[in-house]
């Protein structure tokens, strides 16, 4: 199958599936394959936070910092393969808080951001890298996608699930409620899906109307002992000067998929994967000259909604046999949908047994030409194939 190229113009890129084009204001607009344009992705907000290693915390009066003092647009590469821009914004963000943290402090520190934008043949999202050095105390920042309209919740993957929350959160016992929540490989609002290659934070801002991912929390104590949105600490109040990473460079990376049909539609399960999972380059150690080895055919895995959370060589000891010989390869496979998954698998192998957590045995059966499978709602299967 072949791929349109990846192309750079001097403040865009595409690659036939995806477009992107910076704006003056050194944001981006992503347009992806079925049309849906988010305008202004990569909007940085900089606030203060009097918070602690628990909960953020924002100064009585705060003082947020949006907009850059300059911007610069660079063209790295051009296609075919990979096409790059680099977007510096230079801000101007308060050194830290005042002295009674009410406030952020008069002095200001110019930070130049580098904001790495790439797209590659084949992708239906465009690649972001962010970097900088942060040389500014007590502050939160944040990476904004705004979204075309409000939307009502977000859903983010996890721990072999897909959690769908609104735009409150739960309090209680003196503590205030903060919509900010974990997301693992993607987290998704609406016709945005970001694909992230670490566990992050995020929160659904401006009444349903961006997506916030966090980018640094800077603090100086495991716990405040006056903090605005908790009645009582929830530890000792102990300094952690390196929590405010000062002198530290700051670097994120993910991706950004536009689909009018939200992370299902757009396959999000799979592009995670691929995104996480760059290209496996391995130097060969034979001479130089000398014939190359035999083709041989691997693993296939085809099922939308399907999560492959382990694959492994296997032997009988591994499964309780005690023979040591050879047993097969395990390969793990979640369905992560609630309405469940069909799933086929195709490979080296005539012998398909599901096993248990542990690999003892439940069902071996004979396979001709591959193996389909249904999985349930959020299934976990585990199954070795010989």
């Amino acid at each position: 199958m072949g791929f349109a190229p990846a192309t750079a113009r001097s403040r865009a890129l595409s690659n036939g599936l995806v477009e992107v084009e910076v704006a003056d204001d050194g944001t981006l607009d992503v347009t992806g394959e079925d049309g849906t344009v988010l305008y202004g992705v990569g909007r940085l907000v900089d606030g203060g936070d009097r918070g602690d290693s628990y909960n953020y915390a924002p100064p009585a009066a705060d003082s947020l910092v949006s907009e850059p003092v300059h911007i610069a647009v660079d063209v790295l590469e051009s296609g075919p393969l990979r096409s790059r821009l680099r977007v510096t914004r230079v801000y101007e963000w308060p050194a830290a808080l005042s002295a009674d943290r009410d406030v952020r402090a008069d002095q200001a520190v110019r930070t130049p951001v580098e904001m790495l934008v790439e797209v590659r043949a084949g992708e239906p999202y465009v690649r972001v890298s962010t970097s900088f050095l942060n040389r500014c105390a007590d502050h939160r920042l944040r990476f904004h996608v705004p979204l075309p309209e409000p939307v009502t919740g977000s859903a983010s993957a996890g721990q072999f699930a897909v959690t769908e929350r609104g735009l409150t959160a739960e309090g209680g016992w003196g503590e205030y409620p903060l919509p900010t929540y974990p997301a693992s490989t993607f987290v998704s609002a609406g016709p945005a899906t970001v694909l992230l290659d670490h566990c992050g934070e995020y929160e659904v801002v401006d009444d349903g109307s961006a997506l916030a991912l966090t980018l640094l929390r800077a603090i100086g104590s495991i716990s405040v002992n006056i903090h605005p949105l908790r009645d009582e600490p929830a530890a000792s109040e102990i300094p952690v000067p390196g929590a405010q990473e000062l002198g530290m460079r700051i670097e994120h990376r993910f991706a950004v998929v536009p689909c009018a049909a939200g992370w299902q539609g757009a396959d999000a399960v799979a592009l995670a994967e691929e995104f996480r999972n760059d290209v496996l380059v391995a130097r060969g150690t034979g001479p130089a000259g000398g014939p190359l080895p035999e083709d041989a055919t691997g693993f296939r895995v085809d099922g939308r909604g399907v999560h492959v959370s382990g694959i492994r060589r296997v032997d009988d000891d591994a499964h309780g046999t005690g023979t040591g010989t050879e047993a097969g390869t395990e390969m793990r496979l979640v369905a992560m949908s609630d309405t469940g998954s069909t799933v086929r698998v195709t490979g080296p192998f005539t012998e398909a047994t599901t096993v248990d957590l542990l690999g003892r045995p439940i069902s071996p059966e004979q396979v001709r030409d591959g193996l389909e499978l249904a999985l349930g709602p959020w299934e976990i299967r585990t199954v070795v194939f010989r």
